[in-house]
Order: C-alpha cells, then sequence, then structure tokens
C-alpha cells in the first residue's frame, strides 16, 4: 500500500502543488491569514523541488545515516602533511 501512495505523489507532484495553491487562495480569501500563508510556502517548497526534479519522499523515505551508494574514498594523508 505504501508504495502505491508514493508511486502516486511522485508521479503527480505537480498536480499536488497546484492543489496546495487553490487551497492557500481559497484560505487567503476567507481570511484565514496564517493557514493561507503556510499553505502558500508548501506550494512554494513543493514548486522548488519539483522543479528540480527532488523527490520530496525520498527526504522522510531515505535513511540518511546509512545510504546504500559506495561511500566515497577520502584521500590518505599517510606520509604527508595537509597544508
Amino acid at each position: 500500500m505504501r508504495h502505491r501512495v508514493v508511486r502516486h505523489i511522485k508521479g503527480n507532484l505537480w498536480w499536488w502543488t497546484i492543489g496546495f495553491g487553490v487551497a492557500g487562495a481559497a484560505a487567503a480569501l476567507l481570511g484565514w491569514g496564517t493557514p493561507a500563508a503556510f499553505i502558500l510556502m508548501i506550494t512554494g517548497i513543493l514548486g522548488i523541488m519539483a522543479d528540480a526534479h527532488v523527490d520530496p519522499l525520498a527526504v522522510i523515505t531515505e535513511d540518511a545515516l546509512h545510504p546504500d551508494d559506495v561511500e566515497i574514498e577520502q584521500p590518505s594523508t599517510k606520509g604527508s602533511t595537509p597544508v
């Protein structure tokens, strides 16, 4: 079930962004200043992430402390002193 939801949000990120924008505009028209500002802030963040092709769910679902990628090798400092 979780994977279907993740695929849906990833595939329809622009529609989610538009939906949050409409909800923010509706909240602003109703006079709800703080909720409108918060929703429009989420809209902006989602728009930036969607435009940069960054998966917003990867921030939540991926393990940052134990990535699956190969570790980047650090240069050896044996025998020389770094300047």
